[in-house]
């Protein structure tokens, strides 16, 4: 998608969040179409709603930046949800708190290069900064509905919990969010949305690929704890990105490098081993 035109991105989205439900709808099938629950919808609104900024918060940032910022907010959010017990969940106590707490010092250390960014004179790139914030805090909380109604059926019935059930109804919430989000933008745009034809198979592609990294990243948190696997699903991701941006498609370079600060002595990449330390 980032070698296609697919700005502002509520069209992709909506092609994006197709390619998901269809991978979904074949699990939930292979499952034996386990009942849908509604609460669990709360979690895709919060996704459809964070990803539908996401091409237009990496346009004006780029890639890298874009999802550093948000990977990072949304690690310390699930991290945070389970290790503190916040919003009804039980609190998981790790087996070491020292190694723990420095990993997120670890992660705090490697976010705040970004922090001090000349380029933020720039209105834009700042509201853009504040937005990536945000979405980070939305898919941070994305779990927190089928943890929450895992507790309150653990409480009742003791036992183990299948939570890759509630994929199904969490795609659900994510398909109705983007619809309606794609109705809203149509409107603004007066019925005359922008569509880019190219976009439209690499973004149900790049959605069937999303739809089977959150089956296993479900299937990660049903094994390990939530405060185990969120931080490792939330950083890992952004490393392999971050080469693509590098590397690839050249969004930093020795030009640009400054508007990571402090970049000559910390390059990227080695901002991006941090943030990964600090969530393993």
């Amino acid at each position: 998608m980032e070698l296609l035109t697919a700005f502002p991105g509520f069209t992709a989205q909506l092609f994006l969040c197709l390619g998901a439900f269809f991978v979904s709808t074949a699990v939930h099938a292979f499952q034996g179409f386990p009942p849908i629950h509604g609460f669990a919808m709360i979690g895709g609104i919060l996704w459809a709603i964070a990803n539908a900024f996401a091409i237009p918060i990496m346009n004006r940032l780029g890639m890298a930046l874009a999802i550093l910022v948000w990977n990072t907010t949304s690690c310390l959010t699930g991290w945070a949800t389970s290790r503190y017990g916040l919003f009804g969940l039980p609190a998981a106590v790790p087996a070491s708190l020292l190694l723990n707490y420095m990993g997120i010092v670890a992660l705090i250390y490697a976010f705040q290069f970004t922090m001090v960014i000349e380029d933020f004179k720039n209105t834009q790139c700042f509201r853009s900064f504040i937005a990536a914030l945000i979405c980070g805090l939305f898919y941070g909380s994305m779990w927190i509905p089928v943890n929450y109604i895992k507790v309150r059926s653990q409480l009742h019935s003791p036992g183990p919990f299948p939570i890759p059930p509630y994929l199904f109804s969490f795609y659900c919430g994510v398909m109705c969010a983007s619809a309606f989000i794609f109705i809203l933008y149509s409107l603004f745009r007066r019925s005359n949305p922008w569509i880019n034809a190219e976009a439209a198979l690499p973004s149900i592609l790049a959605g069937a690929i999303f739809a089977v990294a959150m089956t296993s990243f479900v299937i990660a948190i049903d094994v390990l704890n939530a405060s185990i696997a969120y931080p490792i699903c939330a950083m890992a991701p952004g490393l392999v990105v971050s080469m693509w941006s590098i590397l690839y498609f050249r969004e930093i370079t020795v030009q640009n490098l400054a508007f990571l600060g402090s970049a000559e002595s910390h390059p990227p990449q080695f901002t991006w081993l941090f943030e990964l330390v600090g969530g393993l």
